[in-house]
């Protein structure tokens, strides 16, 4: 039998649950592209694997969402990614690409034929003394078999007696090849040149007929996507009627950015950002290459890879506490590493890792990149010494209201991005803090869960001292610390409509911006 213990006086000590600020919810991004055999399912989500090996056998090692997703996590192997894998529609047709060679070797030279990615499927082909256009083509689809992972078939005809053609295959069925790469190159980049051998390409053409995309991102309406990769060539309505409609629910947040790479002229691309006109949406590019060594994008690089490629250090950014020193140029400590407060650090600069390098001198001249700026198209091409690819200014396509007024409250992606985290850094905690609250018009009585007018208003200007402490909200002029939370209090309205259970804030919340152009005179003098 138990025996009680007589205890006096009587304590009892409830363990809850400390008091804390919450984050923004886990970044998840989407991809959008074609599969062949694999294990997916055509048509279902799945999420994106986390090695190669496991991406190859999910899709199909050649096919076009492989390729992304490989890409992917090569630059950022944390964030959760949702696929969406297309089948190819029925009766599409398969896009072409030509190399032609001709005569006989009079000298030994190393050259490179590029199919797609210079980086991940370029065939360095060591030409001897004597080598006919079948010699070359023998080492040449030799070096292609060895490449499990590209994109195409190729397969060699002889069109006569003195020359051979061989003509690349897109895996997949559809327009997204008709923009992508073919060179033949030197080791340092230049147009291939061996003396008595010929080389004559004709660009990616032919691919036609897509998936149908209407109804494709139905299963996906309850689920938030910071970033969504979406081919170019595929039909931009579905999803630009989707994500703008999630940008601002009732008692949701669902709001993201699809990105874009976009193969066109000047004159096309700066129309499409003209009719996309929306905060949700990036479009990059830089001046396609046709030449007679090099046709397709400005980047030697799968126009879509370029685009999830910089999407994938976007969401690196916002992963807490991990390392993002390879995609950042400041040395400052804190933004070393990935959080919230990276919505404010400038986007440009942001190194584009494993891919080839643009030709010196080419792409849009300075005028043309700040008339694609202004227009609301982002360009990322080489750094100064031509040994690295950077993004510039990221701007979104919005441009002006519906009323058509000039419009810059979401034209650059940082304002953009910072808006939507101080924004969803609010709800998570005016949500958390007030979660089983009364509500008074009056005053809060001590030791009870009573929301008033004040404990609102300091409650919301602590979450406004959180945020400049991460150098998200302004924090204040050296000269007077409090200017700045003074702004903010003295514009913050708290009404509390008790009958109705609903307060209603309003608050005007000054952000930092970046620093994106330094500009003055230098007059210089003989006397010191």
């Amino acid at each position: 039998m138990a025996v009680t213990a007589v205890r006096n006086p009587k304590v009892t000590l409830n363990m809850i649950e400390r008091d804390q600020t919450v984050g923004l919810d886990d970044h998840r991004n989407l991809l959008v592209g074609q599969m062949l055999t694999g294990t997916a399912t055509a048509g279902q989500k799945i999420e994106l694997p986390r090695t190669a090996a496991e991406i190859n056998a999910a899709f199909g090692a050649r096919s076009h969402i492989a390729m992304i997703g490989r890409a992917y996590r090569d630059v950022n192997p944390y964030t959760a990614v949702d696929v969406k894998p297309l089948a190819d529609a029925g009766g599409a047709t398969k896009g072409t690409a030509v190399l032609l060679t001709a005569g006989t070797a009079t000298e030994a030279k190393t050259i490179f034929v590029d199919v797609v990615s210079s980086k991940n499927h370029s065939y360095e082909i060591d030409v001897e003394v004597g080598d006919t256009e079948a010699d070359f083509s023998t080492k040449l689809l030799a070096k292609i078999a060895l490449d499990t992972n590209v994109p195409v078939t190729a397969a060699k005809s002889t069109a006569t007696n003195t020359d051979d053609t061989h003509t690349f295959t897109a895996a997949n069925g559809g327009t997204i090849c008709n923009s992508w790469l073919i060179r033949v190159r030197d080791a340092y980049g230049q147009p291939a040149s061996v003396a008595g051998l010929t080389f004559t390409i004709t660009g990616w053409t032919g691919g036609a007929t897509d998936p149908t995309l209407t109804t494709i991102l139905d299963d996906l309406e309850n689920i938030r996507y910071h970033g969504v990769l979406w081919p170019s060539a595929y039909s931009t309505s579905v999803v630009k009627s989707w994500i703008n409609a999630r940008f601002n629910l009732d008692n949701d947040i669902k709001d993201g950015v699809v990105f874009q790479w976009v193969e066109d002229t000047f004159s096309n691309i700066k129309t499409a950002a003209n009719a996309m006109n929306s905060p949700s949406f990036v479009m990059m590019t830089n001046e396609t290459m046709n030449t007679s060594h090099w046709k397709g994008p400005h980047i030697p690089e799968a126009p879509d890879v370029l685009a999830v490629r910089f999407m994938a250090a976007r969401a690196l950014r916002f992963e807490e506490g991990i390392s993002i020193s390879e995609y950042v140029t400041t040395n400052e400590f804190n933004d070393q590493f990935g959080g919230i407060h990276t919505c404010t650090l400038p986007y440009f600069n942001t190194p584009i890792k494993n891919v080839g390098q643009p030709e010196r001198g080419a792409g849009y001249t300075y005028p043309e990149q700040l008339e694609l700026e202004q227009a609301g198209v982002s360009v990322v091409g080489q750094n100064l010494p031509n040994n690295s690819v950077i993004s510039s200014v990221m701007v979104t396509t919005f441009l002006n209201d519906d009323a058509g007024n000039e419009d810059d409250t979401w034209h650059y992606l940082n304002w953009r991005d910072t808006h939507s985290v101080v924004r969803e850094y609010y709800v998570n905690n005016l949500r958390e803090e007030f979660a089983q609250h009364r509500l008074t018009s009056g005053r809060a009585v001590a030791g009870y869960a009573i929301a008033d007018e004040p404990t609102i208003r300091g409650f919301c200007l602590e979450m406004y001292d959180n945020l400049s402490d991460q150098a998200i909200t302004v924090q204040g002029e050296m000269s007077n610390g409090t200017r700045a939370r003074k702004y903010y209090d003295d514009n913050l309205t708290v009404l509390i409509t008790a009958e109705q259970r609903k307060v209603t804030l309003n608050m005007i919340t000054p952000f930092v911006s970046q620093l994106g152009e330094i500009a003055g005179s230098i007059k210089f003098t003989f006397d010191a």
